[in-house]
């Protein structure tokens, strides 16, 4: 531990010199600050029409929580008097409404019946779902006081469940420094590298991991302490913050991580930076759009956050969802990037392609492959499977006839290439010389990898099974049958590799087509 507090203290004053003569840390304090103030500013009011229109309420009126109305408290008989005087716009006395007939006040009046509407919608989604009721007609007429003229039915089963617009904005202010921390992260550590720093920190008596930690430390505890502060803000309990977004940090910290282990100048970082940027975006902001109409918007933690804002709860389960993947593939990182952390890994420059294979076979114990291979199939299920999760997303929400087939294209490719990968790279290297050997390698690669993702999705079973493709992503049917499809497909693919010498892209284009061929005819079993 004094190892990494004592590279933690070196990367803190590296930090400091970076900035010297440049974007000074108050200044970036004082952006996080701001940030904290828009937070809180679109947490309490709606910008737009605050404040619009006064409304008195006499008697036992109803309850009105709309940031564009000013409720104002009335004695019944004073209500007409304010309301003639032009102090407020509407009253509210009761079940009845009085109003002027200038323009504002008859605006009030509409803009008051549609927020009525509203609140009854969203009472009859408290009391059931609404996107698993049948088709519901309701009809409401409000009777004008002039003509006494019926408005527009009111239809409830037909309209579209609010967005969660505003707490999904709030609660992505909490990523934002969290991606900038990342990026200097990532720069300084690239910056190390091109410089060989990290040779000189590697001569050492340094362990890699303890390079790594250290290095980390001083820009977790800036996300930590930003996360804190964002919370204080937007009045959020700090401790349920922490716990939504620790996760998330790590997650994204393992991301870029990554970048500059494979990736030799700042040129090609940058723009690899900016598209996971984009990724994980996209990947924290679309599902959460969808809070209240899917379960499977809480593969995002920002779901959570909007329960949070809320005051809404939610179960372990849900919590785990989105954070024990992001947890465990923060743990796999941390493993694969403390065995490439060596001089040889980081100054060679090769395809892209050959650098994942050169990463491979750096990450494989070579005394025990068997033990190896197993283990690293189980430890990536986490990364596949929040993939899948996406893909998973993205086919229900999307028309069918379009994405099934590629959903279950993309869902195959990714558990091929896992599985068969690092034994294709053993044989590549002459490791593996017999076909007995990788079909042992492939079992055991299925097998690790079953494993992996049965545990997975032990943890969210209920919320996955919700969708249709579930049973052919996750492969939750009896244990035997997915196992001996694995076995089966990987063992194509390395033996055509091994025995018959078909180049590695064709191999694994065949065990993807058959295992796409079983997907579907899971889907057509489960329909």
């Amino acid at each position: 531990m004094r190892q990494i507090w004592t590279i933690a203290l070196r990367e803190v004053t590296r930090l400091r010199q970076r900035f010297s003569g440049g974007v000074s840390p108050i200044a970036v304090l004082m952006l996080l600050v701001g940030l904290g103030v828009l937070a809180f500013a679109l947490r309490e009011t709606s910008p737009l029409g605050y404040g619009l229109y006064r409304v008195g309420v006499t008697g036992d009126a109803v309850e009105i929580r709309d940031s564009r109305f000013v409720v104002m408290p009335l004695e019944q008989n004073a209500a007409e008097k304010f309301l003639a005087e032009r102090a407020v716009d509407v009253v509210v006395n009761g079940e009845t409404v009085l109003s002027r007939a200038e323009e504002k006040s008859q605006y009030a009046v509409g803009a008051l019946k549609r927020y009525l509407s509203r609140q009854q919608v969203l009472e009859i989604a408290a009391a059931q779902e609404i996107t698993r009721a049948f088709p519901l007609r309701v009809q409401v007429n409000y009777i004008d006081a002039v003509n006494d003229a019926p408005q527009e039915p009111f239809i409830p089963s037909l309209q579209t469940p609010p967005t969660p617009f505003g707490q999904v904005i709030v609660s992505f202010l909490f990523i934002m420094p969290l991606t900038f921390i990342s990026i200097f992260f990532t720069s300084s550590f690239m910056d190390e590298k091109i410089k060989r720093r990290l040779t000189l920190l590697l001569s050492a008596p340094l362990t890699p991991f303890q390079i790594i930690m250290g290095k980390m430390l001083p820009y977790v505890a800036f996300a930590t302490v930003a996360t804190i502060g964002i919370a204080l803000m937007t009045r959020a309990h700090v401790g349920l913050a922490l716990a939504i977004f620790v996760p998330t940090s790590l997650f994204i910290f393992a991301i870029y991580l990554m970048v500059p282990l494979f990736y030799r100048t700042f040129q090609d970082t940058t723009f690899i930076a900016m598209f996971v940027t984009t990724m994980t975006a996209v990947y924290l902001v679309f599902p959460a759009m969808f809070t209240d109409l899917s379960e499977l918007a809480f593969m995002s933690p920002l779901t959570l956050a909007v329960k949070m804002y809320r005051g809404e709860a939610f179960t372990w389960q849900e919590y785990l969802f989105p954070s024990l993947p992001m947890l465990l593939v923060f743990g796999v990182t941390v493993y694969v990037a403390s065995r490439l952390l060596h001089e040889e890994f980081l100054n060679t420059f090769y395809p892209l392609t050959t650098k994942i294979a050169d990463a491979l076979y750096w990450v494989i114990d070579r005394a025990h492959p068997a033990r190896s291979i197993f283990i690293m199939s189980i430890g990536v299920v986490p990364l596949v499977y929040l993939a899948q999760l996406i893909i998973l997303a993205v086919a229900t929400n999307l028309p069918l006839r379009l994405l099934l087939g590629a959903a279950l294209l993309a869902s195959a490719a990714l558990e091929e290439l896992v599985k068969t990968m690092a034994i294709c790279v053993l044989v590549k290297r002459g490791e593996v010389a017999t076909t007995r050997r990788v079909i042992v390698l492939a079992f055991l690669s299925a097998l690790g990898f079953l494993l992996g993702e049965k545990l997975l999705t032990f943890v969210s079973v209920s919320i996955v099974s919700q969708a249709f493709l579930a049973s052919a992503l996750f492969n939750t049917g009896f244990l035997l049958v997915p196992l001996t499809a694995h076995f089966l497909f990987a063992a194509i693919v390395v033996v055509l590799y091994q025995r018959l010498r078909v180049r590695y892209v064709f191999a694994v284009a065949v065990g993807i087509a058959l295992h796409t061929a079983y997907n579907a005819l899971v889907i057509g079993g489960a329909l």
